[in-house]
């Protein structure tokens, strides 16, 4: 019996260890474009810039919406569709729709 005390304390640690919410990022390259969310948190980054917490943010189970340079006359419409791994930036002159390929940064010991 005193083995199962030992297998259960290990259970809930491995548990509570791996409910890190930075294990729940994840990143993608978009023909050089750099894409970075987390449904956990609610996050979402497009080159460097937060976009989660700007008005107009969405985020549900599919589609992540955002909007660069709000505001603004050039203002730019980010759509990251989880399903399909695409994106799509849009202004008022050009629209750029690009496949995208997650990047593991899970590092391996």
């Amino acid at each position: 019996m005193k083995i199962f005390k030992y297998v259960h304390s290990f259970i809930i640690f491995a548990f509570i260890y791996g409910c890190n919410s930075d294990n729940l990022d994840k990143k993608f390259n978009c023909n050089g474009v750099t894409v970075k969310f987390n449904n956990y948190e609610r996050f979402f980054e497009i080159q460097g810039v937060e976009l989660s917490n700007k008005k107009d943010f969405f985020m549900n189970q599919i589609t992540i919406f955002g909007k660069l340079n709000e505001n603004t006359i050039d203002e730019t419409l980010v759509t990251f569709n989880k399903i399909n791994n695409t994106l799509e930036l849009k202004d008022s002159s050009r629209f750029f729709y690009e496949d995208c390929i997650e990047i593991n940064d899970k590092k391996i010991d």
